[in-house]
């Protein structure tokens, strides 16, 4: 997953910039130019004074909202080297990694859509016994096989009272909760916010999917995996139940919400009757942005789509 994504040739690191309308998919604030108002409204709200740090920033388009709404400019990290030269070109406060960003301490992380894009391992129970999921190079092809599961992995499963389901893949998620540690030590951050496509653990099994692991590609659901590497974003649903277990062990306080009740909570509902109110009364061109507007909060705010994307909230005790 690191080698197709991130590599020399890696699905990131191509000529465009993937999180666009020209690129392979979209996210919240792509749809919507006031998706960080509400994480504005968060920052005001809990009088966040210090630095704030995005990770994954993409096309700049959140960290851009977010300065506006909060008058506050966000230290950016992005990993894709095409995306990065595109914040770079565009006067971002970017960097490439945690460990490249100057020592100092962050009131707020936020992070959207980023967690799915960290590599996982895959781990599959057979007869009450953990394997875990390998590829394999046979000639110009690329094969799947279980071996018997690492000792690192198989902790992590006990430490998250992972339970085997019958057929069921599990995405071992622990480089997301090291990357995270990552960020606790260098940072010391006061607040986490999480966005991401996920789940608690006690939902899995009502999932009618085999593997959590999928592609996109030109905003479409993509084919199996190891077909056309490089080619396509490989990504999966995160695991909040660990997300959350893991952010309680470092002395965090965390609430686990959906996007819809976010941004509810941060002031959806007054700004989407402000703008609703601006276009029953306006006309012409003006009239059709406002509709745009509309639409976009809608779509953020949808539950069978973005809005029912999973949020950690996380305050340090």
């Amino acid at each position: 997953m690191d080698e197709c994504l991130y590599s020399e040739f890696g699905f990131f690191n191509t000529t465009k910039v993937r999180s666009n309308k020209d690129g392979d998919f979209l996210t919240s604030p792509e749809v919507s130019e006031y998706f960080g108002f509400f994480i504005s409204n968060f920052i005001n709200e809990n009088s966040i004074k210090k630095n704030i740090l995005e990770i994954g920033a993409g096309t700049g388009s959140l960290a851009s909202q977010v300065e506006k709404f909060s008058n506050k400019k966000p230290i950016v990290i992005e990993k894709s080297k095409t995306a990065f030269q595109f914040l770079k070109n565009n006067e971002f406060n970017v960097y490439k990694s945690i460990e490249s960003v100057p020592n100092q301490e962050i009131d707020l992380i936020y992070m959207n859509e980023v967690l799915d894009n960290i590599p996982c391992a895959v781990a599959l129970n057979v007869n009450n016994e953990w394997f875990e999921k390998i590829i394999r190079l046979e000639e110009d092809s690329l094969t799947y096989d279980l071996l018997p599961i690492r000792e690192i992995n198989l902790a992590w499963i006990t430490n998250n009272n992972i339970n085997p389901i019958e057929g069921i893949e599990i995405e071992i998620q622990r480089n997301s909760t090291e990357y995270l540690k990552n960020l606790i030590s260098k940072f010391k951050p006061k607040y986490f916010i999480i966005f991401d496509y996920g789940y608690e653990f006690y939902e899995r099994e009502n999932k009618p999917y085999k593997s959590l692991i999928r592609t996109y590609k030109d905003h479409h659901l993509s084919g199996e995996t190891i077909l056309q590497p490089t080619s396509t974003d490989i990504t999966y649903d995160v695991n909040f139940s660990s997300v959350e277990s893991f952010l309680k062990i470092e002395d965090y306080t965390v609430k686990l919400t959906s996007q819809k009740e976010f941004i509810y909570q941060n002031g959806f509902e007054e700004l989407y009757k402000e703008i609703q109110a601006d276009f029953q009364k306006a006309d012409g061109m003006h009239k059709l942005t406002l509709k745009t507007h509309l639409v976009g909060l809608e779509a953020i705010n949808n539950n069978r789509g973005l809005g029912g994307f999973k949020v950690a909230v996380a305050k340090k005790l």
